[in-house]
């Protein structure tokens, strides 16, 4: 090559395009998991917010604290109730809470005691880990699910 050729030859240009690839690929992993952590963020708000939300509803019914108690089971049997069964606030309460429950988180469930003037509230549900599942083949299968859980205690007395 003499001093006055000039330009890239086709090995540096192939180079420079693999290490080009190779950081878009990085940066998009990056995209990915920053998404289903955005999403994961999103679900643990609602799920705060909801917890915060019957224990308003219980303050806003004094007389009935006692009514509020439910398991996990006793929710889920909720969201399926005849909305006229009852004009009881308190069985109303819950019904409407656990159908937005079942309707806002992905597996949503919860549970509520009522002990010595304390609300204690529990809510669970599904959300996406970040580490992606492999099949026996190797083939990616999707993220993997974890059950998270959210427990917030109130005084009402």
């Amino acid at each position: 090559m003499n001093r006055f050729e000039r330009g890239i030859s086709m090995v540096e240009l192939l180079v420079t395009i693999v290490i080009f690839a190779v950081g878009l690929l990085g940066v998009a992993s990056l995209q990915m998991f920053t998404l289903k952590m955005n999403t994961n963020a999103d679900v643990r708000t609602r799920a705060s917010l909801l917890a915060g939300d019957i224990v308003e509803r219980m303050r806003a019914n004094p007389l009935q604290y006692a009514s509020y108690d439910m398991s996990f089971d006793q929710c889920l049997a909720a969201v399926t109730e005849d909305p006229d069964a009852s004009s009881d606030i308190a069985v109303t309460d819950k019904r409407q809470w656990c159908a937005r429950l079942d309707r806002d988180l992905p597996g949503g469930a919860a549970s509520v005691d009522f002990d010595n003037g304390v609300a204690t509230v529990t809510v669970r549900w599904q959300e996406r880990e970040g580490r992606e599942q492999v099949d026996a083949e190797g083939v990616g299968t999707g993220s993997e699910w974890s059950t998270s859980e959210f427990v917030m205690r109130g005084r009402l007395e």
